[in-house]
């Protein structure tokens, strides 16, 4: 098994390789559990979504004969790369239970040793310490992230990458976790007729008061299925 730093520079190179390969149109439905347990606000959301992958712009159908709305893909597009810059907008609240997963810059890395005339080359990871967690094995690597000092100083994130779980043939994720001091965020992948996806996302938040005086957690939970990819879309404003 290859040193746990090298797997998860090489597996966030396959991840944004998958992102960049996405299909054009992509169309699934999901279902999505929203907690709130002290305000015992439990809510149940069902939609059929048209996403064109390319700026995320989605056709929204509420299930099963609801109300059909245009905006970005439902509660995030299954072509997200979790191993990138993004930003997570959650409320909590009974209008707007679960806003928008907004995907950013892929995260790469470049093989120093395409430029070195060394005859070795030492690297590691800037912002993380990388090791494998005892459940590793030659078909899933479990790599355990610990963000180092100089990714955590002066940092307002609320989460950052805790464990990230390897198809060590294909080396792209089949699980990201991210943990904060009051946010837990994962994604679960699996590999759709050819595309990289995202058929499982959890999102629990802890948020607190003024003067940190009192706090309310929610959660949401949403589970994409039903996909298919269609070469022109359903709905002809996708394909303006």
């Amino acid at each position: 098994m290859i040193a746990a730093d090298v797997q998860f520079r090489t597996t966030a190179n396959a991840a944004a390789a998958a992102f960049a390969q996405a299909p054009p149109y992509l169309a699934y439905k999901t279902d999505v559990v929203v907690d709130v347990p002290s305000l015992r606000r439990h809510k149940v959301i069902s939609r059929e979504v048209e996403t064109r992958t390319r700026d995320d712009s989605a056709v929204l159908q509420d299930l099963p004969r609801g109300q059909r709305q245009y905006a970005h893909s439902f509660p995030l597009i299954p072509t997200f790369d979790a191993i990138s810059y993004f930003r997570v907008t959650f409320s909590g609240s009974q209008r707007d239970t679960l806003s928008y997963v907004e995907p950013g810059q892929v995260i790469t890395f470049k093989d120093p040793r395409e430029t070195s005339h060394a005859d070795v080359v030492v690297v590691s990871l800037r912002y993380y310490r990388a090791a494998y967690a005892d459940d590793s094995n030659d078909r899933i690597a479990h790599i355990v992230m610990d963000p180092l000092p100089t990714l955590t100083r002066g940092n307002n994130s609320d989460f950052y990458i805790h464990d990230v779980y390897v198809d060590t043939a294909s080396n792209l994720p089949t699980r990201v976790v991210y943990i904060g001091p009051t946010t837990t965020f994962a994604c679960d992948y699996q590999v759709v007729e050819g595309h990289w996806l995202v058929t499982h996302a959890t999102y629990v938040h802890t948020f607190y008061g003024p003067l940190r005086m009192g706090r309310v957690t929610g959660s949401a939970e949403a589970t994409n299925h039903d996909f298919s990819f269609p070469a022109t879309p359903a709905d002809p404003k996708l394909a303006q």
